[in-house]
């Protein structure tokens, strides 16, 4: 017997089938799975948040463990464990609001009680955490309840936020150990996007996906870290496959990698510039226009040409091109060799005896720098300076030292009487770091041997330092960086480039290749489609 279904069944049924495959069509399935392979010559210290300092180690905190607030592709401020926090009209008392249900890789969850636990441990002086001078304002830190935790400052400091860039360890596995020995430091348990899994007898270091993390799970599956004794172990590992992605390259392999279409290439400024740093007691360099003529007889796209085949940003004063403290308007110096004569001519310096060093009072004019004999590019950044400051009648005798401990050496220092220092500075996303190299009232380290006098810069400073309104604190710090530039207390030269080159199978990572690069948004990274296993 024949049955008969009505044609509008019939349709309604491929409606409906067609439906389903649209659907099944426009949510197409996560881009799980898959292993990366990093490849580094940054060879592995303990993990531990309260004494990691550097290596890959610190990279691979980001992915272990959660800060309490974390900083973004783009340098700004933004929550972590804590998910939002409010701050006293004072100044004084940052209260931080944690998630809830937030567990470590062992299962037990992570609350106020162990974000005050780090903190006391970093603060403790038998510990001798790293960080603990970052933390000299404050006055106490208190766990308010499971979610709530508080910190009280001695003085109010509108960039102490980012003092809390750091990783939070769970007080129930170290609160009784040894911190500098413990079983933990090479077997870190965080809350982070990735477990650790194993660091192996070759110097390998295991993590995989934490299928519980707070935002989600991972899209890799797994994270390999490699190290390599130098870059050149390093690339080979890379073009022989063995590695998916190595980190500050050379030069001059970035430059093959880049042709290759099997690899995704970036160049980044660094968060450093190369100065040369002026001992303004000097008589000679005491005199701003002098300053000035040094500064219009470099040639810096030529000297970024010359030394690092043109990776390098012309630096215009301390602070970075996209911190807060960056003032677009203040340009470098351009190259004017003539002018450059013209103001040494008018504070008295000429070459009587055509020899083309310019003199005044029978005295040449010379400046003897400082320069690190242990780096090549200082000494490629002293010839090149040498060649184009003697152009405009400016000799430049290079004093070469091979240990920092020179620098402190009153005899050697008294023998040489230097009147400037090549040096790389540091130029962080926040800006009071830089008052460690531009504020007069900050202590001088051992490494400082002169110290920079402006009263307006220094007021500029202090009030930074108490301003919580952005906008107000970027006037102040784009003035700060506009009254520097003016004194000329160095000569600005070049922000350098570092190199990156990672395999095309990936996806998904370029917010990730700024100066920041922060670690934790690997969690984001993914093999394209038909790579993954």
């Amino acid at each position: 017997m024949r049955i008969f279904v009505p044609a509008c069944l019939i349709i309604l049924f491929m409606l409906a089938q067609v439906s389903i495959e649209a659907k099944d069509i426009s949510k197409p399935s996560k881009p799980y799975g898959g292993t990366l392979i990093w490849g580094t010559r940054n060879q592995p210290t303990i993990i531990n948040p309260i004494l990691t300092t550097y290596s890959v180690s610190a990279s691979l905190e980001e992915l272990i463990f959660n800060r309490l607030v974390r900083i973004n592709s783009k340098g700004e401020i933004e929550s972590g464990l804590a998910k939002s926090w409010d701050i006293s009209e004072d100044g004084l008392v940052y209260t931080f609001y944690l998630r809830e249900g937030v567990k470590f890789h062992d299962g037990i969850e992570c609350t106020a009680f162990d974000v005050k636990f780090t903190y006391d441990k970093i603060m403790d002086p038998e510990v001798n955490s790293p960080f603990r001078t970052s933390f000299e304002q404050v006055k106490d830190f208190k766990a308010i309840d499971k979610y709530t935790f508080q910190i009280t400052l001695s003085k109010p400091s509108s960039s102490f936020i980012y003092r809390l860039i750091r990783e939070i360890a769970p007080i129930h596995i170290l609160e009784k150990t040894d911190l500098k020995s413990c079983f933990f430091n090479f077997h870190p348990i965080g809350t982070g996007p990735f477990k650790f899994k194993e660091w192996t007898k070759d110097n390998q270091i295991i993590l995989e996906y934490n299928p519980d993390y707070y935002e989600g799970r991972p899209y890799l599956d797994k994270i390999i870290v490699k190290t390599y004794p130098d870059s050149q172990e390093l690339w080979g590992a890379l073009m022989r496959g063995e590695v998916d992605y190595a980190e500050f390259i050379e030069k001059e392999d970035y430059e093959i990698a880049k042709k290759d279409p099997s690899f995704k290439t970036y160049t980044i400024p660094a968060d450093c510039y190369y100065g040369l740093l002026y001992n303004l007691d000097d008589p000679v360099l005491a005199d701003k226009k002098v300053r000035e003529a040094i500064a219009y007889g470099v040639d810096r796209k030529s000297l970024i040409e010359r030394v690092v085949g043109g990776y390098g940003l012309e630096c215009s004063g301390p602070f970075y091109p996209d911190s807060l403290g960056f003032n677009p308007e203040v340009k470098p110096f351009e190259y004017n060799p003539e002018k450059s004569k013209e103001l040494l001519a008018e504070v008295g310096w000429q070459d009587k005896d055509n020899d083309g060093i310019l003199e005044k009072e029978g005295e040449n004019l010379e400046i003897r720098v400082l320069v690190d004999a242990r780096s090549e590019i200082y000494k490629r950044i002293a010839m090149i300076l040498r060649q184009q400051l003697q152009e405009i009648g400016i000799k430049i005798k290079v004093v070469l030292y091979n240990d920092d401990n020179m620098l402190t050496d009153e005899k050697f220092l008294r023998q040489n009487e230097p009147q400037a220092q090549l040096k790389l500075f540091l130029a962080s996303l926040d800006p009071d770091q830089e008052a460690e190299d531009w504020n007069s009232k900050e202590p001088k380290r051992p490494d400082k041997l002169w110290t920079y006098k402006n009263k307006k810069v220094d007021r500029l400073f202090e009030s930074g330092k108490i301003t919580y309104n952005k906008e107000e604190r970027q006037q102040i710090y784009q003035r700060i960086h506009q009254l520097i530039y003016e004194d000329q207390p160095a000569c600005f030269l070049y922000f350098r480039f570092d190199f990156h080159a990672l395999s095309r199978k990936f996806e998904n990572m370029d917010k990730f290749f700024t100066v920041n690069m922060p670690y934790y948004m690997m969690k984001d990274w993914h093999l394209r489609k038909g790579e993954r296993r």
